[in-house]
């Protein structure tokens, strides 16, 4: 059974099995908010992330699910896994896309044929972001992080003095990852971690520490951007990250990824809880239905053509209109 367990220091996801199952069609509304399932697995199943490029789509999940979409995201097919592993980020930002998961796992696809990469680690991988000129990170548990400048193929470890940078001695969980085109690299973790790299990956300076913890982040290309995470933690920068400020939502639920679409809207997922702002981040509406709260969504994504995806519990892709 899938389920969310906060261990101690962190939010994990243990997951079963998945045992494919597929049903499109079904739609449900709230208010003003629309929604179509465009793909539904059984129980057990569990999709952890989404991402397009062009018209074509990918979601990822449990036992080395992989979902597939060539027309925007209408309709899906189940691929053939390549591993067992979970995989629990994949990114399409470049011409091929990446995804990454437990133990280590990273695998690259090339002419729409998936291979694995050796990482050079065992570290459960929780996010993962490549540009167009091939520089991409993978980051992940106990301060994991890793950088690769051919697309992929190999990986080099980046180490932190984490004693001298948090003044503790625990590794932080690193759970979410950004590369620019610029090659601006931002990641974001454990004690609400918010780190920056403008060369990169060579130097590094922390632009936010706390006391919670930031399991995904956004950056925009005016400059905006949103870091969201434990227990209804939500931040908000106008300056592509250099500096950030909390802010105010009526909620205490874990929140695990958030995206501002082509017409501003700024959507918030997080555990039993969809979140939306059409003024930046100024004021929040929560969607309030029984597919969003009697369930968790763990990712948003965005097709080309601008229609937003969530993916999660059941292995439900969703489409919000």
């Amino acid at each position: 059974m899938m389920k969310l367990v906060k261990a101690g220091r962190f939010v994990t996801i243990a997951a079963g099995l998945l045992v494919a199952a597929g049903s499109i069609g079904e739609a449900f509304a709230v208010g003003e908010a629309e929604f179509d399932v465009r793909y539904k697995g059984i129980a057990h199943d569990a999709l952890y992330d989404i991402c397009f490029n062009q018209n074509a789509g990918i979601a990822v999940g449990v036992a080395g699910t992989m979902f597939a979409t060539d027309d925007g995201g209408k309709d899906w097919r189940p691929g053939t896994p390549v591993t067992q592993s979970a995989l629990l980020s994949v990114d399409c930002n470049a011409s091929w896309p990446i995804a990454v998961g437990q133990s280590g796992t990273v695998l690259i696809s090339r002419d729409g044929k998936w291979q694995v990469a050796t990482s050079g680690t065992d570290a459960r991988l929780l996010s993962v972001s490549v540009n167009n000129a091939g520089l991409a990170f993978a980051v992940g548990g106990f301060g994991a992080v890793l950088r690769s400048a051919d697309g992929g193929k190999s990986w080099e470890p980046i180490a932190f003095d984490w004693d001298e940078l948090l003044g503790d001695i625990l590794e932080p969980h690193i759970y979410d990852v950004e590369v620019s085109e610029a090659g601006v690299v931002t990641i974001a973790g454990e004690f609400e971690l918010l780190m920056r790299s403008s060369d990169g990956g060579d130097t590094w300076e922390i632009t936010h520490k706390g006391d919670s913890s930031i399991f995904a982040i956004e950056l925009n290309d005016d400059g905006s951007g949103y870091a969201v995470g434990q227990e209804g933690r939500v931040l908000r920068t106008a300056d592509g990250g250099n500096t950030w400020d909390a802010v105010s939502v009526d909620t205490n639920a874990n929140l695990l990824d958030v995206l501002t679409d082509r017409e501003g809207t700024v959507h918030i997922t997080g555990i039993r809880t969809l979140l939306q702002s059409l003024d930046g981040g100024k004021n929040w509406t929560a969607i309030d239905a029984g597919d969003i709260t009697s369930r968790w969504y763990q990712a948003l994504g965005l097709s080309d053509d601008g229609n937003v995806f969530l993916v999660g519990h059941s292995g439900r892709v969703v489409q919000i209109k």
